[in-house]
């Protein structure tokens, strides 16, 4: 029978000793389980008030001690949920003034969502073509449900477009506020928060771009043939119309070299 040298019969005790604080350290680690399990449950419960509106978006939440006793949980379990909502970006904590619900859903979604880009090595390329394909399905959806309030909207856009023309910063807000104009006519709550997340991602390589532009008519041009089929209720054209408009802000942004030709 082969017998251990001095050296191993350390290693081989020391091993076993480390397995021995394993084992304790899981079986310590059983009750927080539990905790963490209460937790999860007053998070699922935040988001079922959160969708009743019971919570609503941008306002204040009950007091700490409110929440606890309504939910029949103790303080320090609250907090420890209220801080994960906090990471998740779901609810802000401002300085002597409580804890307030975020007011969108992009808001919530968007750090998580940088952070998943990031991993995958994900290119303006790939978020420029994402709003393309958005955009143009908007711009279809928005022809068939638009009223006459979306028209309003969008004729005064166009018209503080056209006076900022000369002017990047003011035009790139104008800008972006009839593409929002054109989101809201859509009707459609998920890919107008997909936008939105790619609106704040994308919002650099928009001020780039419109720094280097020079023909400031033939662009909104662009912008108001989309209006137009969006007003004669024409979706195949209204998305031609998008499509023709992304077409040339590609060109632009090559010329800027922050995208790469897009695949029709």
């Amino acid at each position: 029978m082969y017998a251990m040298t001095p050296r191993e019969h350390e290693q081989a005790t020391k091993t076993a000793d480390e397995d021995s604080e394993a084992v304790s350290l899981i079986v310590d680690l059983g009750p927080q389980i539990t905790r963490v399990a209460i937790s999860d449950e007053v998070i699922a419960r935040f988001k079922d008030l959160i969708a009743r509106r019971v919570f609503v978006p941008g306002r204040r939440l009950p007091p700490e001690r409110n929440l606890a006793t309504a939910l029949a949980i103790s303080r320090p379990t609250l907090r420890q949920a209220l801080r994960a909502l906090q990471i998740m970006g779901v609810i802000k904590s401002r300085q002597g003034s409580g804890s307030y619900l975020a007011e969108s859903a992009a808001e919530i979604l968007r750090v998580p969502l940088e952070f998943a880009l990031a991993l995958k090595g994900v290119a303006n390329t790939d978020l420029f073509e994402t709003r393309c394909t958005l955009e143009v399905a908007l711009a279809s959806l928005a022809a068939g449900r638009r009223d006459e309030e979306d028209l309003t909207a969008m004729r005064q856009a166009l018209a503080r477009m056209r006076d900022s023309f000369g002017d990047p910063e003011a035009w790139c807000s104008h800008e972006i506020g009839f593409h929002n104009c054109v989101v809201k006519a859509a009707r459609n709550a998920v890919i107008s928060t997909v936008m939105e997340m790619l609106s704040f991602m994308l919002m650099e390589s928009r001020k780039q771009t419109v720094r280097m532009l020079t023909d400031y008519r033939c662009t909104y041009e662009a912008h108001y043939n989309v209006f137009r089929e969006i007003e004669r209720k024409d979706s195949a054209a209204a998305a031609q119309a998008m499509t023709d408009h992304f077409r040339m802000m590609q060109k632009r942004a090559e010329e800027c070299q922050i995208v790469r030709t897009v695949q029709d």
